[in-house]
């Protein structure tokens, strides 16, 4: 019976080394705790939209900060880690590329052979 129960808290124990251990790890290439809340108050009204595009909830009748801000608190606790995510996730939703094709076997070699989807534009 000991011998369960001193495993058991052994178990836990490792758990919660782990968790810190990969904590220190985000904290360390981000520079912020992933487990530290943020006030959903002292973000910008793009921040926030952001955050509900993220949790996936419309906020499309919402033309004020203020409404915007109570569906992202009652939505549930903003954590620092989900913040940096999500802006991560835009920044990365934002940056276009585009293609200028020098000529025909050129536009064969990345789209044919690729079978990738184009626009092309005249």
């Amino acid at each position: 019976m000991w011998l369960k129960l001193f495993f058991l808290l052994l178990y836990f124990l490792v758990l919660f080394v782990l968790a810190r251990f990969f904590e220190a790890i985000v904290w360390y290439e981000t520079g912020i705790f992933a487990t530290q809340l943020v006030d959903p108050v002292a973000l910008s009204f793009k921040k926030l939209k952001t955050i509900l595009e993220c949790r996936g909830l419309g906020y499309s009748g919402l033309p004020e900060k203020k409404d915007v801000r109570e569906l992202v608190e009652k939505s549930g606790d903003l954590m620092e880690g989900e913040l940096y995510s999500a802006l991560k996730e835009e920044e990365a939703s934002e940056s276009i590329s585009s293609t200028n094709f020098s000529g025909e076997m050129h536009f064969y070699e990345l789209v044919e052979d690729t079978k990738d989807g184009i626009w092309l534009v005249q």
